[in-house]
């Protein structure tokens, strides 16, 4: 199957589970962490569901799938086990020109939910275009051991700098080539130990005098928070 990979901006925006079972539930639960307002629509709720619609965190509606649940939706996620809900699901949302995604059915999809490695503001995604979602659960796992989560910090280090860098010097012919120097010298591996005065001194040599002190230490800091 081929597909153009994006990365979607959720945050904010209406999206419709249909399931509320524990693969619904994982749907919720990544649909959340991007910022969505969430609704589900089902019979029946897993514990943890349950939790989040006493809280607030999410529109729960007890009863079974009708197009009226589409009203005002961007994204819907059919996760039930029922193959003629999951086909009414995909047709309805198509129709209305929705974007869908069925569980385990990717010929009812309208775009496929890629296997994740999260760490903070870095995500790297894999699929396999539905040909193997094995396949992409075993490389997500290798990637999980690269990716450790020392990336996290690292990243937000590196967009500390960023955006000290062209508030100061927007435009300026230097900034890449010291974003490149930046990303290329051992500053991962000195936060992996974390050895701050190493990556202090890192930030120093690279940056030189494009960092003042005052934006030095806040940088050095976006690396150590806990």
């Amino acid at each position: 199957m081929q597909t153009y990979p994006i990365f979607a901006i959720l945050t904010g925006k209406p999206c419709l589970v249909v399931g509320g079972g524990a693969v619904g539930e994982r749907k919720v639960q990544d649909l959340l962490a991007a910022g969505a307002r969430v609704a589900v629509v089902s019979p029946h709720l897993t514990p943890n569901l349950a939790h989040l619609a006493a809280k607030g965190e999410i529109d729960y509606l007890a009863e079974d799938f009708s197009e009226r649940h589409l009203n005002g939706m961007v994204l819907v996620i059919g996760a039930t086990d029922d193959l003629q809900v999951n086909a009414h699901i995909s047709a309805t949302a198509q129709a209305r020109g929705i974007w869908v995604n069925i569980v385990d059915a990717p010929q009812l999809c309208t775009f496929i939910v890629p296997a994740q490695v999260h760490r903070g503001d870095l995500t790297v995604a894999v699929s396999t275009g539905g040909a193997s979602p094995a396949l992409a659960r075993k490389l997500r796992l290798e990637l999980e051991k690269h990716f450790g989560p020392e990336y996290g910090p690292y990243l937000a280090l590196l967009q500390a700098v960023r955006e000290k860098l062209l508030k100061a010097r927007r435009g300026h012919p230097d900034n890449a080539a010291l974003f490149k120097r930046l990303v290329d010298s051992p500053l991962l591996e000195a936060l992996c130990r974390q050895d701050r005065p190493r990556v202090q001194q890192l930030l120093k040599e690279v940056m030189g005098t494009a960092l003042n002190p005052s934006d030095l230490a806040e940088v050095v800091a976006e690396g150590f928070k806990v």
